[in-house]
């Protein structure tokens, strides 16, 4: 009779001792399930420049220099277009850091003010080296209005006037420095405006 109390006992602690663990783990399966993700990326839409800041591209403006076009013409503006390939050297810390707005899933968009006069092998170009998408690349020499229009957050640039026209239309400014051996020496005055400046950029 004690022997088969014992039992009896035995079985109904483990009974409820299996009912309460049961219930436990419902009930942390329940919160875990009624807790939503954390949303912790930031999508961006990012502007670069070109001239200076993608790429170092003197060396197609020297290829129309030695042509027998008059500067800045039309003709002239189809062969710096038509002269990247092979001819001007991306800047490699700024090819990193869209590389990482590209992982982080932000949109790229390309201002530069360049005329649009052969700018399809430039779209080309951009779109083969970097992943850009070609119609993602604009030309406009007052970038402001089209940096709100696209709704650009940051744009890096190396001259004065892609701070402040990037500051202008509500977006952030980021500097990229312009290597020595550039042809264009105006409106660069690193730091004036406030602006983040990326180090050991020049290259």
């Amino acid at each position: 009779m004690i022997k088969n109390f014992r039992l009896y006992c035995t079985f109904m602690l483990q009974t409820l001792f299996l009912a309460a663990f049961i219930g436990c783990s419902a009930a942390q399966k329940s919160v875990v399930q009624s807790t939503p993700p954390k949303i912790t990326k930031s999508i961006v839409n990012v502007g670069f420049d070109v001239d200076d800041t993608l790429l170092f591209s003197t060396p197609a403006f020297d290829k129309a220099n030695k042509s027998d076009y008059s500067g800045y013409s039309q003709e002239w503006w189809v062969i710096v277009n038509k002269s990247d390939e092979g001819n001007s050297i991306v800047k490699k810390v700024t090819e990193n850091i869209l590389n990482g707005h590209k992982r982080k899933g932000d949109e790229i968009f390309v201002i530069s003010a360049r005329n649009e006069a052969g700018g399809d092998v430039l779209r080309g170009f951009l779109n083969k080296t970097f992943g850009i998408k070609k119609e993602n690349v604009y030309f406009e020499h007052d970038k402001a209005d089209l940096i709100k229009k696209l709704r650009i957050s940051v744009f890096y640039g190396d001259s004065d006037s892609d701070i402040t026209t990037a500051q202008e239309a509500g977006a952030k400014g980021i500097r990229i420095m312009r290597s020595p051996k550039s042809s264009y020496k105006g409106n660069y005055h690193p730091g004036a405006f406030g602006e983040e400046i990326i180090p050991d950029s020049k290259e």
